[in-house]
């Protein structure tokens, strides 16, 4: 993302230095603000939500009224909930909606593919929250992904909700890998 910052001072538009490099550089202190540890300590206390089924779930705009569900442990950076975990481990509920903002994800490989990840959330989540939210949700109002993918930020932009409330002994147990 250094790079990307660079590029856009030195040689980018006026418009391009005002409308990309206030996001780019905020995302950058944001990463640099947390180590490895820190993040991995924040995943064990907030995890994934997806909105579907009993029997599957997924990152999609027809969901938004559906049943909120946990989700199977997957790794928090390497990987994406909401790319391979369609099936729900069970409803999540008592949970109480404590922020919602505009994140934006790196995608892994083709910008088509949809992949924000557990560590993308916790680093972008407000400060003022962090130590009160046990879980989160990506949501999209659409999958156009034109529409979705921002080619000037090379990031997928979602609203995260995030949710307080009791994190029930199972989902808390479950391994946490990077």
């Amino acid at each position: 993302m250094k790079e990307q910052i660079d590029w856009i001072k030195k040689i980018g538009t006026e418009r391009q230095k005002e409308l990309l490099l206030p996001i780019l550089e905020k995302l950058y202190s944001q990463e640099k603000a947390m180590s490895k540890e820190e993040i991995m300590a924040y995943a064990k206390k907030i995890k994934p939500l997806m909105r579907g089924s009993e029997k599957y779930v997924r990152l999609a705009p027809s969901t938004k009224e559906q049943k909120l569900f946990w989700l199977p442990s997957c790794p928090i950076s390497t990987d994406s909930f909401a790319y391979s975990c369609h099936q729900p481990l069970k409803p999540a509920e008592g949970l109480k909606e404590i922020g919602r903002i505009t994140t934006y994800h790196r995608y892994g490989g083709y910008y088509g593919f949809l992949r924000p990840s557990t560590d993308e959330a916790i680093i972008q989540c407000p400060k003022e929250i962090l130590d009160k939210v046990c879980a989160f949700e990506f949501q999209t109002d659409t999958l156009d992904f034109p529409k979705v993918y921002h080619a000037g930020l090379d990031r997928h932009i979602l609203t995260t909700i995030y949710y307080e409330g009791k994190l029930p002994e199972d989902i808390a147990a479950q391994e946490v890998s990077w």
